[in-house]
């Protein structure tokens, strides 16, 4: 059977591509191994970034995520501990810096708005979109277990399997996408090089009724250290607590993980207060989280798209962005090429040069998963953040990943942070220092 574009993965990435692409006019196979349309990921986030806003919008895919009760937020206050990475971290005492500052944004700063509904209801509204598309065939219950090459090498078509009767089928089209996450099935079959990072945090999140939270914005980041913790408000009034404590804390993990996990956000400053909230889900989480990078654009008549091409650091919250911009790229920069059946080459290496935002940031997000304490550099943005409205503008748009990196991290602004720094520096000095004593009153001399 002949498509346009086979996209092996119905979850964030392959059902935005496929709703893009069958949108355009093209023939699209979605192949999805769950049979279950209710079918979503447990171990993602789903907090998407601002930077994906636009995207969303010109997608029509922001508006329907409303009526399930998505959250937006607005504003997120991110506090930072002054001379962060010199407080002592003990079983009872993890933070005991000098003491701790919120980023807070000013509302006129015009970040563009975030927004989280959790994957239970994400994954399946995705998939409904995509499979009521004109153009897209939705193959549920099929599992991509071969690829098919053209005379040239290049891939030109997926084997499937039908896992309720077994029955094997191949299927045709001159773009092939991998969609299927971080463990892409269609990157090893096509034998991609994957290159692996290390990362030096793990990571547990929960839900709550009833949560109130104390910290400034519509949610809170805390950055104490070497930890990061979250707070976020989610679909149905629920909020989720996340906590993301260096590898070196783990053993508290070990007997009890929610006795732990319940320690670690009660010591949270400004934290959340969950003592008459009702916990509503189980821990969800992992001890590790590699990230892991493919080229998205690997083979002739191939592309890997979200977590297949990029598995990030989980800190940051890229994932359901990237999954979406990805796609939309793959989209943009191919579907008219697909229509008018020219020459892919040039279109892909279109969307290789669009998916370099992603690379850049990534290349930031595996220093960061090193949970190495804040440097010099970073410490004096993040102090200067706190009394500087534009550079916590940029420091949102930086973490929003609605600019580039550049945004941020730019000559002029780094020699703004550290002139703030000296003054700062200064001035603490100075208030610090004894009184001088007073001059004696002299009378004139006649």
């Amino acid at each position: 059977m002949d498509y346009d574009v086979i996209i092996v993965g119905a979850s964030i990435a392959g059902c935005t591509a496929a709703t893009a692409y069958g949108r355009a006019g093209l023939r699209v196979a979605l192949v999805e191994r769950h049979r279950n349309p209710q079918a979503h990921k447990t171990l993602c986030g789903h907090f998407v970034l601002g930077g994906t806003h636009d995207v969303l919008q010109r997608l029509d895919l922001w508006q329907p995520m409303l009526p399930r009760g998505a959250a937006v937020t607005h504003s997120l206050g991110v506090l930072i501990e002054p001379g962060t990475g010199t407080g002592i971290r003990t079983g009872t005492t993890p933070w005991a810096g000098t003491g701790t500052e919120w980023i807070v944004p000013r509302p006129d700063s015009r970040i563009p708005p975030a927004i989280s509904l959790r994957r239970r209801k994400l994954d399946p509204l995705l998939r409904e979109i995509a499979g009521s598309t004109p153009g897209v065939d939705l193959k549920p219950g099929h599992r991509a277990v071969g690829l098919v090459e053209d005379a040239g090498g290049a891939v030109a078509g997926v084997v499937t399997t039908d896992l309720g009767t077994g029955r094997t089928t191949t299927l045709r089209a001159r773009l092939v996408v991998g969609a299927d996450g971080h463990r892409s099935t269609v990157a090893a079959l096509a034998g991609v090089a994957e290159d692996h990072a290390p990362n030096e945090r793990f990571l547990f999140w929960t839900y709550y009724e009833g949560a109130a939270t104390n910290g400034p914005g519509d949610g809170q980041v805390w950055r104490l250290g070497q930890d990061v913790a979250v707070c976020i408000p989610v679909d149905d009034g629920l909020t989720q607590v996340g906590v993301f404590p260096a590898k070196d804390r783990l053993s508290e993990f070990t007997a009890d993980r929610t006795a732990a996990f319940e320690r670690f956000a009660a010591r949270l400053p400004d934290g959340p207060s969950l003592a008459g909230a009702r916990r509503v889900s189980n821990l969800i989480g992992t001890t590790d989280y590699p990230c892991v990078r493919r080229d998205p654009t690997p083979r002739p008549g191939l592309a890997l798209i979200g977590d297949a091409a990029t598995t990030s650091d989980p800190v940051p919250a890229v994932g359901c962005g990237w999954a979406f911009r990805s796609a939309a790229w793959l989209a943009d920069a191919t579907a008219e090429t697909l229509a008018l059946g020219g020459d892919l080459r040039p279109a892909l290496r279109s969307y290789r040069r669009a998916h370099r935002f992603i690379d850049k940031y990534d290349d930031l997000g595996r220093k960061e998963a090193l949970a190495t304490p804040p440097d010099r550099l970073q410490r004096a943005v993040y102090a200067a953040a706190v009394t500087d409205p534009d550079i916590a503008r940029r420091l949102a748009m930086f973490a929003m990943r609605a600019a580039g990196p550049s945004v941020l991290l730019n000559p002029k602004v780094m020699a703004r942070a550290f002139a703030g720094a000296r003054v700062r520096g200064r001035r603490r000095n100075d208030s610090r220092a004894p009184a001088s004593p007073s001059t004696p009153h002299r009378a004139p001399v006649p």
